[in-house]
């Protein structure tokens, strides 16, 4: 019989934000190729953008979104939404759950994000009588959780109530079994992958497609918000830019400190870029730049290595694992921006050590791809699950 999954995201790509989540598109995908086009999924997930579709075809897979009143945003931009809010996210997001597996015999619940999604994935199971497993990425239990301790039992009781967990990095799988869940069932690490855009190519012919003049260039992708370490990186350029260091910084990405940056000599907004276009500006930077104050596995750090990109990064979350110091990159603790600035000023005024960090990278050629997690994806769900959908 051919396997059917619901997938539940707390984010998904949309006409309005073609970017947003791109990594579960990427592992959705990468599952039906890996299964020969021998499984199904449908993906529901919240409507932030009225003008978004309820439904649509994305890649051949199907989307429904649930509405909840959002006033366009994502429940992390509205800061503390209100009791309505999350009521109605909850309701929401159950009631689309609910009505499409009445529509499908679906073998399991694949759910994304213990918070929020959780709560609806693991109603969902009980009403239902099936299972569901639980991808944790980071900032459902780094900061969401954090919040309240009524948020922190529910996280407790969706990871308990898992038939599988798969956390992005070392550091989060020893979080739930250290914090929230030590008696989590088939606990993995599994890091998501990148899309096929993300390759080496000439870095001279990638600059020239760019229009980049000499000199250096350093990127920036993600939200630009303060958790993303935002604020570290600018105060990072004007001491820089004291001691008469001089680059270009391209910030890759949209969020509430646009004005701030566009404020500072030097700098430059890009916006939100579709995966090609990021991945040419990888391609041709100098080093990419991520001081987040806390992360999961961050993709973008995936994404630069596989273009043969250096990455400074912050020591935080799984990010140690993804970049060797003096092959791949260099890591700073966060929050330090005097030594943030210090060591990009080190790596800016070394070309030749950039240039061995390119070729080492290119030697490593770590497989990032999103067919590498969809690959250990299957693995777990044929291990977990037996004929019919029954957990093992």
């Amino acid at each position: 019989m051919r396997p059917r999954f619901l997938v539940l995201t707390a984010a998904y790509p949309s006409p309005r934000e073609p970017g947003r989540a791109i990594f579960i598109e990427n592992l959705n995908r990468a599952l039906v190729e890996e299964a020969g086009g021998e499984l199904s999924l449908t993906v529901v997930a919240p409507r932030v953008h009225p003008l978004d579709p309820a439904s649509e075809l994305r890649s051949g897979i199907e989307v429904r979104r649930f509405p909840y009143p959002s006033g366009g945003k994502r429940l992390k931009e509205l800061g503390s939404p209100g009791p309505l809010t999350l009521g109605g996210y909850l309701l929401s997001g159950l009631a689309r759950v609910l009505w499409e597996a009445r529509r499908g015999d679906y073998d399991a619940l694949l759910c994304h994000w213990t918070l929020p999604a959780g709560p609806i994935a693991w109603l969902s199971s009980f009403i239902l009588e099936s299972p569901f497993f639980l991808f944790v990425h980071g900032s459902d239990l780094n900061q969401y959780a954090a919040r309240s301790s009524g948020l922190r039992l529910a996280s407790r009781l969706a990871l308990g109530k898992a038939s599988g967990v798969f956390a992005v990095s070392e550091d989060l799988r020893e979080s739930i079994e250290t914090d929230y869940c030590p008696s989590a069932r088939h606990l993995e690490v599994i890091e998501m992958g990148v899309g096929d855009e993300f390759l080496p190519v000439d870095r001279a012919e990638a600059r020239l497609g760019l229009s980049l003049s000499a000199g250096l260039d350093v990127l920036f992708v993600g939200d630009l918000i303060e958790d993303k370490g935002v604020g570290d990186l600018l105060a990072a350029r004007r001491l820089l830019a004291d001691r008469g260091v001089d680059f270009r910084l391209h910030f890759a990405g949209g969020g509430p400190l646009e004005k701030e940056i566009s404020a500072v000599d030097g700098c430059e907004l890009l916006g939100t870029l579709s995966p090609q276009e990021l991945a040419r500006w990888y391609r041709a930077a100098d080093l990419l730049v991520l001081p987040s104050h806390s992360e999961g596995s961050p993709l973008v750090v995936m994404e630069a290595l596989s273009c043969g990109t250096p990455v400074l990064a912050t020591r935080v979350g799984g990010v140690p694992g993804l970049i060797e110091p003096g092959r791949s990159g260099e890591l700073v603790h966060p929050m330090q921006p005097e030594r943030l600035a210090e060591k990009l000023g080190e790596l800016l005024e070394s070309p030749d050590a950039l240039d061995n960090m390119r070729e080492a990278i290119l030697i490593d050629s770590r497989d990032f791809s999103a067919r590498r997690c969809a690959r250990r994806v299957c693995e777990s769900l044929r291990r977990t699950l037996g004929v019919g959908g029954e957990t093992a």
